[in-house]
């Protein structure tokens, strides 16, 4: 179940969470053993080794929650798409040494065999909070009655944001429902590679710059990847090279994009299949459709190219 963007609601049927910034995971919990799994469905237990001590407190569970990464405190999106990587179990353990990570629990979908989707949030909910999790890698999110105060708290404190629920809202996979409300401090962006500049001065081909899509998603163009803008603010030399490596095999001849790219942008492009996708951080759009002043935030692996659409 994913979150609507919007304004952050008022009244005593709504109840606020922090919005962290992580990756969404859904973790199964049976025969004492644990599985995680990202919003595509794809595996990624073995990557997170440290989070499996709740399998020997938790028989059988289905937990959806985000993983965190903490970085001088607060929570670091950028620390974990490396870690999101993974399959090697011996570079997975000396990451979980170096870097652990954790998981803030947030919603509980079944319970020692008891499908819980169809109940409503406040049971799941007081269904979560009596269970004992283990304290050095799992924690549940809190949960405030005065959104206000709380979007305030976290605009202060450097947070993402603030999520709303409605308390009589039953759980409902894979849907973006109005019944729960996200209210970001900043404006984020999941955008499809189609193509990358060559930094300026260089004999080889450096990326200096991405430029990015987003599929169209209504009426008869949906599907269509429309052509955002031009991102180069943000990327690092250990980034570029990753991003070099995932690109090279998608190369294809002509623009992937459904219209022409500005000739500004265009010229001297390297195209590519849209599949790679990244996450860019900006100040709004404009009124042509594309991304203000986009800085780049990390890869996101954890999402599929039909995932990706346009955020309010």
């Amino acid at each position: 179940m994913l979150a609507t963007a919007g304004t952050q609601p008022i009244g005593e049927q709504w109840s606020h969470e922090v919005k962290w910034d992580g990756f969404r995971v859904i973790a199964d919990i049976a025969d004492s053993r644990l599985r995680l799994h990202s919003r595509t469905g794809r595996d990624v237990t073995d990557a997170f080794p440290e989070l499996e001590p709740i399998a020997a407190v938790l028989k059988d569970a289905l937990l959806d929650g985000e993983m965190i990464s903490l970085r001088d405190g607060r929570p670091s999106f950028e620390s974990l798409a490396e870690r999101w990587q993974v399959n090697d179990r011996r570079r997975a353990l000396d990451f979980a040494a170096q870097q652990p990570v954790s998981v803030m629990a947030f919603d509980l979908l079944r319970l020692y065999g008891v499908d819980l989707l169809d109940r409503p949030w406040t049971e799941r909910r007081h269904s979560l909070d009596q269970l004992e999790l283990p304290a050095a890698c799992w924690g549940l999110s809190p949960v405030y009655a005065d959104g206000p105060a709380l979007l305030a708290a976290t605009r202060e404190q450097g947070l993402e944001g603030v999520v709303a629920k409605r308390h009589g809202s039953t759980y409902q996979p894979g849907r973006r429902s109005p019944d729960w409300i996200k209210t970001p401090h900043r404006s984020f962006q999941a955008c499809l590679v189609g193509g990358w500049r060559q930094q300026t001065g260089t004999s080889a081909e450096r990326i200096g710059g991405l430029l990015v899509g987003v599929p169209d998603r209504t009426g008869s163009a949906s599907g269509e990847l429309r052509y955002v803008g031009r991102v180069g603010s943000g990327l690092t030399a250990a980034t570029e090279r990753e991003l070099r490596r995932l690109l090279g095999p998608l190369r294809r001849a002509d623009s992937p994009f459904a219209e022409p790219v500005p000739a500004l942008d265009a010229d001297g492009a390297h195209w590519c299949e849209p599949q790679v996708i990244i996450e860019v951080r900006h100040l709004t759009w404009s009124s042509g459709g594309r991304l203000r002043q986009p800085v780049f935030r990390g890869l996101r692996p954890d999402l599929s190219p039909d995932q990706v659409r346009r955020e309010s």
